[in-house]
């Protein structure tokens, strides 16, 4: 529309310069000349101007929307499979007996993962804590470990796959002093991303679970209804 509006005007101002021809000396033909040889030259910056401005704004839309849409549709394919290991397995988690020592391995794992998380490399971090999760999953840092990865995966911007570490975190390690952490930390990143049902579902599970946890308390104060 707007390059219909400027290839008009151009065609306006032209045609008018044509129409004056003949009333006007050879001196002043040729500053008229000039004159629409300039404002041509400013049509067609403008023009481009517009166009490239178009384009830039196209992508910058199609990007954006792009992930929009991306981590909606991820969020809601979770909350789907939430929906169903909750119809699966009630409010009863798949219980994960854990050792009462961590066992040497299994520490130097959790060590260097917890200095590159110190260090702000989360998704090396992350990688270092599902390790240690995958190959002692009985240990008693492997709850330590899935709380970790999800935080990881928050920080690195890929929140489904928190959430996912996070109610796992609930369903393995259902006694962790993890969990009820857990439970609510998943629930506020479902808030964070506008999904105030998810949210709902995961504070009601939490008050259902850990009543008298200091992530209970918190949950009736920040949402009373």
């Amino acid at each position: 529309m707007m390059r219909l509006v400027i290839a008009s005007i151009s065609v306006l101002l032209l045609s008018t310069g044509c129409l004056g021809f003949w009333v006007h000396t050879p001196a002043e033909i040729e500053d008229i000349n000039a004159d629409q040889q300039k404002m041509q030259d400013e049509i067609a910056a403008l023009t481009g101007a517009v166009e490239d401005n178009e384009v830039l704004l196209r992508g910058l839309q199609a990007q954006s929307g792009t992930r929009t849409a991306d981590l909606v549709d991820r969020l809601s394919a979770l909350a789907d499979e939430l929906d169903l290991a909750l119809m699966r397995l009630g409010t009863s988690p798949a219980v994960t007996v854990q050792d009462t020592s961590a066992g040497p391995d299994a520490q130097l794992l959790y060590n260097e993962a917890y200095r590159q998380f110190q260090q702000g490399s989360f998704e090396i971090s992350a990688e270092g804590f599902m390790e240690l999760h995958d190959r002692y999953p009985a240990s008693s840092l492997a709850d330590d470990a899935l709380y970790y990865m999800a935080i990881c995966w928050e920080e690195a911007g890929q929140s489904h796959r928190a959430i996912e570490d996070l109610v796992a975190l609930y369903y393995m390690y259902p006694d962790s002093e993890w969990a009820p952490g857990a439970v609510f930390r998943a629930a506020d990143i479902y808030n964070l991303h506008g999904a105030p049902g998810e949210r709902d579902r995961l504070f009601d599970l939490l008050l259902l679970r850990y009543p008298r946890s200091d992530e209970a308390a918190l949950a009736r104060e920040l949402y009373p209804e």
